[in-house]
């Protein structure tokens, strides 16, 4: 099986983003005489355009129909059940997804086919098209990430409440369940939701979902304080900031006897559970009781 980073040069390889150098890395593979062969086939295929459910659909029904005056023989059969069958694994490998994964408790840097990079934030994850990125450089977001675009055509982060969409900057964004924040660091970026609601953001601009509709605020330094090991909210309910302690340092709380709903604005560090605690838990007035990873909570 290819490693990852074998993955990323036949992805480059495809869309002729390979250096010199990696190139000659890529031949020595002893695969690369097979991938070639196969890519020479894929010239006569359109990504965009091909249907692999419908195109065994009707290979499907083409096999059903009864044939008239016409003697199959079953080895040419054969032969033809495994033609088709190879073009599938063809299709299944190069049309397939790769998803990233960061644990709690720990961030995952990222390198895109097209050289951009992505930093994902802990408990995160993001899947995008193996292959064929000169056609679509977009990405499936579920969690946080800092991206730094490499230019070129359109790039979308697609998330379960709205998408980004840009073409060559620095930006953050947060999606989780209820949660949609984008913050422009560098460039400009358009940000769309499921109700195609749309605002543009530009360097320094950062907006946030709430209640269906978008707030805007201010944001400055040159990257997100995540990165740095720390994690900011302003007026956000308790429970998003105790789900995010959770994936910062994977643990579980015991939450039953407080009430969530109460807004919540500060931030707590990512390097000692204690001190994260106190920053949240003191001035909301919760007591905690913590026994290996699960924190139990009770109101003072």
């Amino acid at each position: 099986m290819l490693s990852e980073k074998e993955n990323t040069y036949l992805a480059k390889w495809l869309n002729k983003d390979l250096t010199s150098e990696e190139l000659k890395e890529l031949k020595e593979l002893p695969e690369y005489e097979d991938y070639a062969k196969i890519v020479k086939g894929l010239e006569y295929f359109r990504a965009p355009e091909f249907d692999t459910q419908k195109s065994l659909q009707t290979t499907i029904n083409k096999l059903d129909q009864p044939k008239k005056g016409k003697v199959i023989r079953f080895k040419p059969f054969i032969y033809a059940i495994s033609a088709a069958a190879s073009i599938l694994l063809i299709i299944g490998l190069f049309f397939n997804k790769i998803t990233y994964t960061s644990d709690p408790g720990q961030q995952l840097a990222i390198t895109l086919p097209d050289g951009s990079t992505a930093d994902l934030n802990a408990g995160s994850s993001l899947t995008h098209q193996r292959f064929f990125w000169s056609n679509d450089r977009g990405v499936r977001l579920d969690g946080e990430a800092f991206f730094k675009v490499a230019k070129g055509s359109a790039f979308t982060v697609t998330t379960q409440l709205g998408k980004v969409e840009v073409l060559g900057t620095e930006f953050n964004v947060k999606g989780r369940e209820e949660l949609f924040e984008v913050s422009c660091y560098e460039g400009k970026v358009r940000v769309s939701t499921t109700d195609n609601q749309q605002t543009v953001l530009q360097k320094g601009d950062a907006v946030t979902l709430k209640d269906k509709k978008f707030i805007q605020s201010k944001i400055a330094g040159t990257e997100p304080l995540w990165m740095n090991g720390e994690t900011l909210f302003n007026s956000v309910t308790l429970s998003l900031v105790l789900d995010e302690i959770e994936r910062q340092y994977n643990i579980s709380f015991i939450r039953n006897n407080i009430d969530q709903n109460k807004l919540f604005t500060g931030g707590f560090i990512h390097s000692d559970l204690d001190i994260a605690l106190q920053s949240v838990l003191t001035p909301m007035a919760i007591r905690y009781t913590v026994v290996n990873k699960t924190v139990t909570l009770s109101p003072q």
